[in-house]
C-alpha cells in the first residue's frame, strides 16, 4: 500500500502458509489512526476487533484506540508485560540483544499474560482481527510468531513476516520521537531498531525449547488453543 491507499502505521495482513488468508492483521501506533484509517480497517479489510498488547501504563500515556472504537471495532486489551527491557536498553541493540529480549517475553512475562492473550484471540479469531503493540514489531512480532507456529506455518514464513515491518517503520520513524528522546538516544539510534530483519526472528525461533507452539501449549487453556487453531489454521 502506498499513497492514498496506505492505512495507518505498519499495517498489513499476516501472510504465511498454514494461516487462513485475510484473517489476522497487524499494525503499530494504533492511537495515531484517523477516522479514515479506521473506516478502511472496518470496510475494506473487514476487521471487527483489535487485540491490543500494550500495557495499562502505555494506554494511560498514549490513549485508547478511539478512532477504531468510534468505527465499531471492538477493543480488547490483552497486555504482554512484566518482562525486563534490559537486553535492549542500549542505544543500538544488536540482533542477539533483541533475541534475548524476546526470550524474556516468554520466560518473564506476568503469568496471566499468555493465557489472557489466547483467551482474547479465541474470542475474535473467527473473523478478521488486528493485533498491535506500540510499534507493531516486538510484542506483535512475537505474538504473531506464536500464532503462526501454533497453526503450523514454516519458520521461514514467520521470519519473512517479521522482517516486513522494516520498510514502513523506517519511513515513519519520526512518529516515535518521544521513544528515543526520553532515553537520550538519537534518531539514527532508533532507526537501527526499526530495521528489523528476518534472521532475528529465525534465531529466536530456533532458540525456544520445544518451539513456540510448545511454549503456548504449556501456558494456555487447551480450549482457547483449540479455538485459535480451528479458526486460523488452513484445512
Amino acid at each position: 500500500m502506498n499513497g492514498d491507499d496506505r492505512v495507518g502505521v505498519n499495517f498489513r495482513a499476516v501472510r504465511a502458509r498454514g494461516l487462513v488468508a485475510d484473517r489476522m492483521f497487524r499494525c503499530g501506533a494504533v492511537t495515531t489512526y484517523t477516522a479514515r484509517d479506521a473506516t478502511a480497517l472496518r470496510d475494506r479489510y473487514g476487521i471487527r476487533a483489535l487485540v491490543d498488547l500494550r500495557s495499562r501504563r502505555e494506554i494511560d500515556k498514549y490513549g485508547a484506540p478511539k478512532a477504531l472504537q468510534d468505527a465499531g471495532i471492538r477493543w480488547i486489551n490483552a497486555p504482554v508485560t512484566g518482562y525486563p527491557s534490559t537486553p535492549i536498553d542500549k542505544p543500538r541493540p544488536t540482533s542477539d540483544d533483541v533475541v534475548a529480549y524476546y526470550h524474556g517475553m516468554l520466560a518473564d512475562a506476568l503469568p496471566e499474560s499468555w493465557p489472557d492473550l489466547f483467551a482474547a484471540l479465541a474470542s475474535v479469531a473467527h473473523e478478521p482481527f488486528l493485533l498491535c503493540c506500540h510499534c507493531g514489531k516486538d510484542r506483535t512480532g512475537v505474538v504473531v510468531a506464536a500464532v503462526l507456529d501454533t497453526v503450523g506455518s514454516p519458520a521461514a514464513d514467520i521470519a519473512e513476516d517479521y522482517g516486513a515491518s522494516a520498510a514502513d517503520l523506517v519511513a515513519r520513524v519520526d512518529l516515535f520521537e518521544d521513544k528515543w528522546s526520553k532515553r537520550g538516544h538519537t534518531r539514527d539510534d532508533y532507526l537501527t531498531r526499526m530495521r528489523v530483519v528476518p534472521a532475528t526472528m529465525a534465531d529466536f525461533l530456533a532458540g525456544v525449547p520445544g518451539g513456540l507452539a510448545g511454549f503456548v501449549a504449556r501456558r494456555v487453556d487447551p480450549a482457547d488453543l483449540a479455538a485459535v487453531r480451528a479458526a486460523l489454521a488452513t484445512p
